[in-house]
């Protein structure tokens, strides 16, 4: 299914900058998002890749990052009710673990999951925990342990290009 409607004026980055095309899943109870990503659509950072003998074109660990930003931005809001739109920003403050089992190639899709495993507030800012997990053809690509704080600026409603 497509992403949401608003989510253009509810994420941080312009569309070309979200690298997820489909939503599979925005699964409340468990706290998670589950996308797909079209790796044929990766622009640029795969367009730039020389391919030498043993190293085709793949699924850049640069563009791994920005789609778990853009997973965030889905979970925070329409799964936490931080939205952009409410004043709601968000940044990724902690990497602690990230390990790339096996390479992604371009062409099959490439399934993200998030799950939020814990979630606290300090002080009016909002701390979530991730895990992320990326699958191609039923193999890992990309797994992760992230945290992202949101906090809240006086702005309210969608921002204009």
């Amino acid at each position: 299914m497509p992403l949401p409607e608003d989510f253009a004026s509810e994420c941080l980055y312009r569309p070309d900058a979200w690298f997820v095309h489909d939503l599979i899943e925005l699964d409340r109870d468990g706290d998670r998002v589950v996308a797909r990503v079209d790796t044929t659509r990766l622009g640029p950072l795969v367009d730039a890749q020389r391919v030498w003998p043993g190293h085709d074109k793949h699924f850049p660990g640069a563009i791994a990052i920005q789609i778990t930003g853009t997973l965030g931005q889905l979970h925070a809001a329409y799964l936490a009710g931080l939205r952009a739109t409410d004043g709601w920003f968000g940044f990724g403050t902690h990497i602690k673990k990230a390990r790339f089992p096996r390479m992604g190639i371009i062409g099959p899709p490439v399934t993200t999951t998030l799950t939020c495993t814990r979630r606290r507030n300090f002080r009016g800012t909002w701390f979530f925990d991730y895990d992320f997990q990326y699958e191609q053809e039923g193999a890992v690509i990309y797994e992760s342990t992230q945290t992202a704080a949101w906090g809240r600026s006086e702005h309210r409603g969608p921002l204009g290009d």
